[in-house]
């Protein structure tokens, strides 16, 4: 048998080929730089064919298309991989060029196979593919190739085989084009595959399976060691399910080509494991799945976190997982089964419990204050009779309403985080994200109005509160429509260093996309930057005002601080918060923008009440110098246009 193998490679056929590796050396001729890929719907083979025209391969399973090669005549190596599996061809030729071809089902034919056969090529001594060798193995130079395509099995024998096969390729660069296709492949091979007995395990290295009919709940505690994994399902799940279901763990050990989301995230030990019921979608779970991943001791244990892999965002996703770490060992607690992996997280965002819990309070009894003080504010504004008629109070209530949303915000999306439902934090997200983008847009809106008022002097008749209204809250909804469209919107989770070795991360509801945060951060500076510019030319302004006595000096300092509330430059330290300067900072950025409504409803007040200087200016003026009354005039009427 094994001379009728040899004498069949030595003649280009090679029965009962399944996955396929064949590399050699072509003699390239001047014209010949081409790659063709054909299908012929009659033969049944994959071939490679060398001409002098071009490097032909021909599978029922292919499209036609050319490839342009090197141009320069002359020797060049390739490698031709074949996973029938997977359905795809990957083509390497020269140094550097590589190419993916996926195939698709195989076409229907028009005509009898024995009438539809690929033409004929002499083979010319100048045609030999060289060097040539056939998964590992050498074999004799020839013009042409075939290997016989073999139906899908389903036996556990094959299946071993077609998943070491795998395996082989799961380290190579640049073979995989989408990993969609392989988890396709994998569930459907372990769905379809026969074996007696209650378990099978398959494969080795950086690709393992095993399947497991659950005839009862024993039959989970067989999980072979060098999975690296145990699990652990609720009573209620495994009751209801039919006797005999199957489930299915896979352990992948991932190079980056199948699992890779945008952000580049890094994945503990390359390690990813699926653990689906087949045939069963399963999530929204009362009690959560355990999934355990044993690894080596981190110096920094809360640096992990529990992702699962959405297959619709192509990202790595923590909605309806917790994490728990643990000595050599990490639990995640899911409500659902698909794909599985353990993230490394920055060690520097990590905060302590302790502080997590100060802020925590600190934050949620700001914003109750502040959410009040912007109630009452608004209240007392649309009472007093002026707001039809004074754009400047417009703009007031609308910033106003924009930081009281942003509060109540704010505590919407921490409570309904805490417990993680992704469907009603998508929403809470979205509605915290908008009362934020609304909040620095008519942050942005006072800082130009008041350049307008107190700087520049010049009316703005061509610019309304209609239209000021379209900027400040349009720009949010645009915003906010798009990300949800991107899907970018869900449990967001902060790393927490936590004494009780328990759940090492806090949730809420907020971006879960880097770079959308990312942008998110550069619009915010840059309506900060806008005030900052703002704040200045005021500062100058008011710094060239006379103040005769303390309450003036008062009034001014007050005027500041409340225009430097109203123009959100305190939210300027979020970028100062690194290193030692972590926590301080974390606690006065907290305090300050929290009680943000409260600093405006206090300015509000202050600066509405009467000045003494005003009361008593007739008896005063005498002995004042010329400068004094425009100056304290100017004074006053610059508070008027601040105030409305």
């Amino acid at each position: 048998m094994s001379l009728v193998f040899l004498l069949l490679l030595l003649h280009g056929v090679v029965p009962g080929m399944r996955a396929l590796s064949l590399c050699g050396w072509r003699r390239q001729e001047i014209g010949g730089n081409n790659l063709r890929y054909c299908g012929s719907s009659g033969e049944n083979t994959l071939s490679v064919v060398n001409t002098e025209e071009a490097l032909i391969v021909r599978s029922p399973l292919l499209t036609s298309g050319d490839i342009i090669l090197q141009p320069q005549p002359g020797p060049y190596t390739f490698c031709l991989h074949w996973v029938p599996a997977l359905r795809l061809l990957n083509f390497t030729y020269g140094v550097t060029k590589s190419w993916n071809v996926s195939a698709g089902p195989r076409p229907k034919s028009d005509l009898p196979p024995s009438e539809a056969q690929p033409p004929s090529y002499p083979c010319e001594p100048s045609y030999l593919l060289s060097n040539v060798t056939i998964n590992g193995q050498p074999v004799g130079s020839s013009c042409s190739f075939s290997f016989p395509l073999q139906p899908t099995y389903t036996d556990a024998k094959s299946v071993e085989h077609e998943i070491s096969q795998v395996a082989d390729y799961l380290d190579k660069d640049n073979f995989f084009d989408t990993g969609q296709v392989f988890r396709g492949w994998i569930d459907a091979t372990l769905s379809q595959v026969t074996f007696d007995g209650d378990r099978r395990h398959f494969g080795k290295g950086p690709l393992q399976a095993a399947v497991y009919k659950l005839h009862s709940p024993e039959v989970l505690t067989s999980l072979p060691d060098h999975l690296g994994i145990s699990l652990s399902f609720p009573e209620e799940l495994l009751e209801a399910m039919d006797p005999g279901t199957r489930l299915q763990v896979v352990r992948i050990r991932d190079s980056g080509a199948l699992f890779q989301d945008a952000a580049n995230s890094t994945v503990l030990d390359s390690q990813v494991v699926g653990v689906t019921l087949e045939g069963t979608p399963v999530s929204n779970l009362p009690e959560d799945i355990v999934i355990t991943f044993y690894h080596q001791p981190l110096q920094v244990k809360s640096s992990l976190v529990c992702v699962f892999w959405d297959e619709l965002s192509k990202n790595w996703r923590t909605d309806g997982c917790r994490t728990v770490p643990g000595e050599g060992h990490t639990d995640c607690r899911c409500n659902h089964l698909t794909y599985f992996a353990l993230l490394m997280q920055v060690p520097g965002a990590v905060l302590p419990e302790v502080h997590l819990v100060s802020l925590s309070v600190l934050t949620f009894a700001g914003c109750s204050i502040s959410a009040i003080c912007c109630f009452f504010t608004i209240i007392w504004i649309c009472c007093s009779g002026k707001m039809q008629s004074n754009p400047t109070l417009q703009i007031h209530v609308n910033l106003l309403g924009a930081v009281l949303l942003l509060d109540l915000g704010f505590i919407l999306s921490a409570v309904l985080g805490a417990l993680e439902e992704r469907g009603p934090c998508i929403g809470a997200a979205a509605a915290l994200h908008f009362a934020l983008l609304g909040t620095f847009s008519w942050m942005a809106i006072e800082g130009f109005n008041l350049y307008r008022l107190v700087v520049k002097v010049f009316p703005a008749s061509s610019l309304t509160t209609l239209k000021l209204a379209l900027v400040g809250w349009g720009v949010p909804v645009l915003i906010v429509g798009a990300m949800l469209f991107m899907e970018s919107y869900g449990v967001y989770h902060i790393a927490v260093e936590r004494p009780s070795d328990y759940n090492s991360t806090a949730s809420i509801c907020w971006l879960t996309e880097p770079i959308v945060q990312v942008l998110n951060l550069g619009f915010c500076a840059a309506i900060l930057l806008f005030n900052f510019c703002m704040m200045v030319a005021m500062t100058r302004r008011v710094l060239r005002l006379s103040a005769h006595t303390r309450a003036e000096k008062i009034r001014h300092c007050v005027t500041l601080l409340g225009l430097s509330c109203m123009l959100g430059l305190p939210w300027g330290l979020a970028f100062f918060s690194h290193g030692a300067l972590f926590l301080p900072i974390q606690y006065i950025f907290s305090i300050l923008n929290a009680l943000q409504g409260l600093f405006i409803f206090l300015w509000y007040c202050t600066l509405s009440q009467p000045s003494a200087k005003k009361r008593s200016h007739s008896s005063d003026c005498t002995s004042a110098t010329p400068a004094s009354p425009r100056a304290e005039q100017s004074l006053s009427s610059d508070h008027k246009k601040l105030l409305g």
